[in-house]
């Protein structure tokens, strides 16, 4: 679940607000609705790659549901606290890039815990595949991974739309200056769709080779790459990996620091309106 369909500095620096990437899909008012059908899509998401048998179904429903529990309970309180947080240092001068990796560290933090909580729920599920139904996991993923190449491809118009709409989501209208610096970024960016693919690549065959084979040990080995997938990265991907943190940091970083104060007025708004969301929704009986 790495992922990432837009820059680090956005991505990372704001993952803790929405567990998946779906919760990217809507604004701070679709937030609470989004939250409220994830177990639903969760469910429906994995039975895309899962051809599952009745027994199985349930299960993953349970589990699905037990995660959606657990999360709700424990983790969007820590979300909410930790944007209140943020909120309150919206109009400190400290936007410099290490400031940007601490708080890229925590939301990777809040990430992990959840990939590591879904991990051990759903492994049991897994682990009752039979070789057909691992076969169908192993096609259902080839095919997702060229869909998701061929789009790469095809829409860098589109990518560079819908980064603006999430910088401006955080801080408004974006200023002259502020996107004469993502066209900057956006061009210099070395980002390669197929080094990409061929890392997922390597990663589903490792996943199903042990799936199929359930070598000493592979239960563990099955966990580790649920919840550590980097274990896998060659050394380019890796050093691509972190180029493209270092220019998204920089970005953010002089974005942060020619920000007026309207954009931080609204940064903090926002950030504000996700806490008490999350808050709400904390609070709510599953």
């Amino acid at each position: 679940m790495t992922t990432a369909k837009f820059h680090p500095w956005v991505t990372r620096a704001t993952a803790l607000l929405l567990v998946l990437t779906l919760l990217l899909a809507g604004g701070c008012s679709s937030v609470r609705l989004v939250y409220g059908h994830l177990d639903w899509w969760m469910d429906r998401t994995l039975n895309k790659y899962l051809d599952l048998k009745g027994p199985q179904k349930n299960l993953l429903s349970q589990r699905v549901d037990e995660f959606h529990r657990w999360h709700r309970q424990t983790q969007l309180p820590r979300y909410a606290d930790y944007l209140e947080q943020l909120s309150a240092e919206v109009y400190s001068p400290d936007v410099s890039p290490a400031r940007l990796i601490e708080i890229e560290n925590q939301a990777e933090a809040f990430w992990n815990s959840s990939i590591s909580m879904l991990s051990d729920l759903l492994l049991p599920v897994l682990l009752q595949l039979d070789a057909t139904q691992i076969n169908t996991l192993a096609e259902n993923a080839r095919e997702e991974r060229e869909k998701s190449l061929k789009k790469w491809q095809k829409e860098r118009n589109k990518r560079e739309k819908e980064f603006r709409k999430q910088a401006e989501r955080w801080l408004g209208d974006l200023t002259p200056q502020q996107d004469a610096m993502v066209e900057r970024e956006l061009a210099s960016t070395t980002f390669d769709p197929k080094l990409r693919d061929a890392q997922r690549e390597r990663w589903t065959n490792a996943f199903i080779r042990t799936l199929k084979d359930k070598p000493t040990g592979y239960e563990k080995t099955l966990r580790d790459l649920l919840t550590n997938p980097q274990s896998l990265w060659s050394e380019e991907y890796r050093q691509m990996q972190e180029q493209l943190r270092v220019q998204a940091r920089n970005l953010g970083s002089e974005i942060l620091q020619s920000s007026t104060a309207e954009q931080r007025q609204h940064l903090k708004s926002t950030l504000e309106e996700y806490a008490t969301d999350f808050r709400l929704l904390a609070a709510q009986k599953p």
